[in-house]
């Protein structure tokens, strides 16, 4: 299925990220969280692999390159910190896909001020070509590109 729009935290009360404490429960899903509604078959995404604990979908609008790729497992785990176990099996998922991508980011984010703007742990793999000019946020542009 093709998505549309922003991925945004829903539910019926006041509007807000996926709380800190406590950890998500092993083995669970979060109502309201995009993710949990993507992996449930709840939401529309356009699915390029599943694994036992993950999938890979294409970004709503497409990713910032072709072949931008996000990796999520299927338990709700807020970020990278929360479960290690969960993470580093998201993380090799995601190191499968680097490797048939080439040159690429691997990326993730833990908390808003990191940019994290969805709490569901999920990992952009974004193919990378010389002179594509897609700026990683710290990274400054040199004179000639500003």
């Amino acid at each position: 299925m093709v998505s549309h729009g922003e991925f945004h935290e829903m539910s019926d009360d006041v509007p807000g990220p996926c709380p800190r404490l406590p950890r998500t429960p092993r083995g669970t899903q979060r109502a309201g969280c995009p993710f949990c509604l993507i992996v449930r078959g709840r939401a529309p995404a356009t699915v390029l692999r599943e694994w036992p604990e993950t999938i890979a979908i294409r970004p709503r609008h497409g990713g910032v390159t072709d072949g931008h790729v996000l990796v999520i497992p299927r338990v709700h785990v807020a970020d990278v910190a929360e479960d290690p176990e969960v993470s580093a099996a998201t993380m090799r998922r995601a190191a499968e896909l680097a490797a048939e991508a080439g040159d690429c980011n691997v990326i993730t984010s833990r908390g808003p001020s990191a940019t994290q703007t969805v709490r569901h742990l999920h990992l952009h793999v974004v193919p990378r070509a010389d002179g594509d000019g897609l700026l990683l946020p710290w990274t400054v542009a040199r004179p000639a590109e500003r």
